[in-house]
């Protein structure tokens, strides 16, 4: 019994170390580490599972942040001038709609491959691609000719004020003082709104937004709790 209680201890340590490690690397998504963050990552992969079958947890519990750290200090270097190329550059697999055969052949990339991350973006035609790059994580971001690319606001000479931004401001019945300062209105100016097109309350809310224009999206709780969803 002591034994298994020893263990989960171990284990909830090693759980604890994990979650502080998400947090020192911050945001980053797999897609975008480097191949030093996913080295160190994969090193931290296995010396996490050695508190499972020896008795170091706390030793292993420091490697694992110091390891975790020198991603933070790796990554801060990359953010220097001198360091740009070491980290990664990107690699023009297309330009001028002419197929690079030895960006292709330097990133192990196949035809088939690049008709496939092309598809993905929405092009299924070499002929309409001006540029492609391929980008950190393995993305590819394309530039297409004049004569494919979609027809924008500024092509029909249209006025079209900026787009701002949309703010949660209630969430399962809570309000978001912190993002209705973000959204410039008041609590009071949100309960009345409420009131007067909704004959709600905030505790009837389940979710709603407000944007830069201060209009009000709502979802109460009773549409929420319906079985049954009508699509129109």
């Amino acid at each position: 019994m002591i034994s298994l209680l020893v263990y989960a201890v171990r284990c909830i340590i090693l759980i604890l170390g994990i979650w502080l490690v998400s947090i020192i690397i911050g945001k980053k998504s797999l897609l975008q580490f480097t191949a030093y963050d996913a080295g160190i990552l994969m090193i931290i992969s296995n010396v996490v599972s050695q508190p499972l079958v020896n008795k170091d947890t706390f030793k292993t519990a420091f490697g694992i942040i110091l390891l975790s750290f020198s991603i933070i200090i790796i990554g801060k270097l990359s953010l220097s001038k001198r360091f740009y190329r070491m980290d990664y550059t990107p690699s023009i697999l297309i330009a001028n709609g002419i197929i690079s055969r030895e960006e292709l052949r330097r990133n192990r990339l196949s035809l088939y491959s690049l008709f496939s991350l092309l598809r993905q973006q929405g092009y299924s035609k070499i002929s309409d691609v001006n540029f492609a790059v391929l980008e950190l994580g393995g993305n590819i971001s394309v530039i297409p000719k004049n004569s494919a690319r979609n027809v924008t606001i500024e092509d029909m000479n249209l006025a079209q004020p900026e787009e701002g931004l949309t703010f949660p401001v209630i969430m399962d019945g809570e309000i978001f003082a912190d993002m209705l300062k973000y959204a410039n209105v008041t609590e009071q100016w949100l309960i009345n709104e409420l009131m007067i097109s909704y004959k709600a309350k905030p505790k009837d809310v389940f979710y709603a937004e407000v944007d830069d224009t201060k209009s009000l999206f709502v979802n109460l709780y009773t549409q929420s709790n319906k079985n049954d969803v009508t699509i129109a």
